[in-house]
């Protein structure tokens, strides 16, 4: 802990992650926009992801003297908050560009909400509320039904528009806390393992030895008596 000054942006690491993969989101958004024919609104939305990464770098300060107090009574109103664009996006929302016959934002005004972005945020605090309540790591798949259902509204939303994309960013968000949180290697296989049987399912004798594997798996959470 002594290796680093305490600074006003925080953990030095942690800050230096999120401008490497802001950076690379950008030029995700900017590669994007080099289509054979040009089209306006996505080739200039690299732009306004810049800006609002700029903004985001201005908030970062103030932001960082909010008191942990504020941030836990905001989290679950901002969760339901969240839950309740993602449902009116299947109703009243738009698509746009290349994804204009998707319903993924609302429009009011000149404001444009990609609700889905906005949910991972309230997502990821209603996680950080729930798992730091944990006083040991879970001993079986039953004691993380509160993480899951967590994140499993909003996806379930998602999958109506639909945003695969979006759903995988929200499994790796639920699977990091949940190792973040102490949960044990073993138990994040058996949750992920419908997914690793779908797609071993190629081959028969490769499914039956997962599917064994599975089974050893499943002795070895069993909570001790």
């Amino acid at each position: 802990m002594a290796r680093f000054r305490t600074l006003p942006l925080g953990d030095p690491v942690l800050f230096v992650l999120v401008l490497a993969l802001s950076a690379f989101g950008i030029a995700m958004v900017y590669s994007a926009g080099m289509l054979d024919v040009p089209f306006t609104l996505v080739a200039g939305l690299w732009r306004l992801q810049l800006l609002w990464f700029v903004l985001g770098l201005l908030a970062i300060p103030v932001i960082m003297r909010v008191p942990i107090a504020w941030l836990e009574r905001m989290t679950p109103p901002l969760y339901v908050l969240a839950v309740v664009l993602l449902a009116l996006t299947l109703v009243v929302g738009t698509g746009v560009g290349t994804a204009e016959g998707v319903p993924r934002w609302i429009v009011i005004g000149p404001i444009r909400i990609h609700t889905a972005e906005f949910a991972k945020i309230p997502v990821i605090m209603m996680l950080a509320r729930v798992l730091a309540q944990w006083r040991e790591p879970p001993q079986t798949l039953w004691a993380l039904w509160k993480p899951i259902l967590i994140v499993l509204i909003p996806m379930v939303f998602v999958l109506g528009q639909p945003d695969l994309g979006t759903m995988i960013v929200f499994s790796f968000i639920l699977l990091a806390s949940l190792f973040w949180a102490g949960t044990p290697i073993r138990s994040l296989l058996l949750l992920i393992s419908p997914a690793f049987g779908l797609f071993l399912a190629f081959n028969t004798w490769v499914w039956g030895a997962y599917i064994v594997l599975l089974g050893i798996l499943l002795l070895l959470v069993r909570p001790k008596m």
